[in-house]
C-alpha cells in the first residue's frame, strides 16, 4: 500500500504513515479534517500580533484549542516583536555602555580647545 498523503510504501497493517504521520484510516481522515472554515491561519493575524504583540498573546491564549492556525499565526507575530524589542534593547544598551567608556577619550580629540 502506498500513502495518499507522501506516495511511499508503507505497510498495510499501519494506522499512520511512518514518514509523514498522514493517517491511512478513512475515517479517521474525515474527523482530523478542519471543521472550522474561519481557522485559515491567515497572515493577517501575525501582522496584527507583530504590532500589537499584547493582542497577538491574548488571541493565541484564547484561540489555541478553537482555532489552532489563527491562534499560531497570532503568536508567532507576538514572539517575533517580542525578540526584536528585546534585541533592539540589548544593542542600544552595549551602545551606551561602549559610548560612556570611551568619552573621556574621545572628548579631548574631537574639542581639543575645550567645550
Amino acid at each position: 500500500m502506498y500513502c495518499k498523503n507522501c506516495g511511499k510504501e508503507i505497510n498495510n497493517d499501519v494506522e499512520f504513515c511512518p514518514y509523514c504521520g498522514t493517517s491511512t484510516n478513512e475515517k479517521t481522515n474525515l474527523t482530523n479534517q478542519n471543521t472550522n472554515p474561519s481557522d485559515t491561519g491567515s497572515a493577517g493575524w501575525a501582522v496584527l500580533g507583530f504590532f500589537v504583540p499584547l493582542v497577538g498573546l491574548i488571541l493565541y491564549l484564547v484561540w489555541r484549542e478553537t482555532e489552532p492556525k489563527n491562534a499560531k499565526m497570532a503568536g508567532k507575530g507576538a514572539l517575533i516583536s517580542a525578540i526584536i524589542y528585546v534585541s533592539l534593547i540589548i544593542i542600544l544598551l552595549i551602545c551606551g555602555i561602549i559610548t560612556a567608556f570611551l568619552l573621556p577619550y574621545l572628548l579631548p580629540i574631537l574639542f581639543p580647545n575645550g567645550l
